[in-house]
């Protein structure tokens, strides 16, 4: 008896570890190719928001970080909507407002910041936002953050 149930509880685990490694695969899609209301749908039936991803072999990243870089302010509400942690970092100590404000994305630095993302923060380099904003070179984002740091 113990041994079938113990059996039981293996292929359910199992299961359950298939389903969501392909809720993942699919949530991994639709960031990738910045698809929000195919993500939205994934979340909504239970695709975990914080998983970590590899969009480079070898080195996890999240997926809204990814999202972040993208430039998809619709694909960033929708994670954070879904309990994507604003402040979860990459491989690399990198955040979803480092990789904004690198790109100059105003839009997506506002968000996460009224999100409660940590402008302080330091990537493996020991840059924080403001740094990454300045390589971006946008004006306008490079001053959202300094008045953020004030």
């Amino acid at each position: 008896m113990k041994k079938s149930f113990f059996l039981l509880i293996l292929l359910v685990s199992l299961a359950s570890a298939a389903v969501a490694q392909t809720a993942s695969k699919e949530l991994y899609t639709a960031v990738v190719k910045n698809k929000p209301v195919d993500a939205e749908a994934l979340l909504k039936a239970g695709a975990d928001a914080n998983a970590s991803i590899e969009v480079v072999p070898g080195f996890p990243t999240t997926f809204l970080i990814t999202a972040a870089g993208h430039g998809d302010l619709d694909m960033v509400k929708a994670l954070v909507k879904y309990k994507a942690q604003v402040n979860k970092a990459d491989a690399f100590k990198g955040t979803a407002l480092m990789a904004a404000a690198g790109k100059g994305k105003k839009d997506i630095v506002e968000f996460l910041l009224a999100s409660g993302a940590d402008a302080k923060a330091k990537d493996d380099d020991g840059k924080d936002a403001l740094a990454h904003a300045k390589e971006g070179g946008n004006k306008e984002v490079i001053a959202l953050i300094e008045q953020k740091l004030m």
